[in-house]
Order: structure tokens, then sequence, then C-alpha cells
């Protein structure tokens, strides 16, 4: 389940992404990228591999913005396998 996020260079989002109460992945958007602003050279992507997912399942992708940056979430991305 690839993810597109962006992460610029004036704070540290946090994100979580959860099935149901179920945590898949939580992760500190802090890598270096040389902009402030929400772009393609602040674009960054996180895979969580192997989801299965059934009918009526409710994913939740949850951002905490911290200082300037403020945890923008570009889209998911759902593959079949």
């Amino acid at each position: 389940m690839p993810r597109w996020y962006f992460d610029v260079n004036t704070g540290a989002s946090r994100f979580t992404v959860r099935l149901g109460d179920m945590v898949l992945a939580e992760w500190t958007a802090d890598d270096w990228f040389p902009t402030r602003r929400l772009d393609g050279s602040s674009s960054n992507r996180r895979v969580i591999p192997n989801v299965s997912l059934r009918r009526d399942d409710v994913i939740h992708v949850v951002g905490v913005p911290e200082g300037g940056e403020t945890a923008a979430l570009d889209y998911v991305e759902l593959t079949k396998r």
C-alpha cells in the first residue's frame, strides 16, 4: 500500500496508518529535503507491504503537524496482488 506524502524542511510531522484498530505503520517525516514548499522536490513515498483487505475494512491515515510542516498527504494507492 504505497502512500505519497510531503516532507518539507520546516518541521517533523508524524503519521500513523491504521486498518480498523490495528496500527499498520507509524513514522516521522523528518528527512531533509531542500524546500519549504509542497511540490515534487518534497514528495516522499512510504510502502506498507502485504496488507490484506476485506469488504468494509476502513483505513485511517492520521497526520500530526509539527513546526511549519503540515502533515500533507498526497494520495494512498491500493493495488491488488
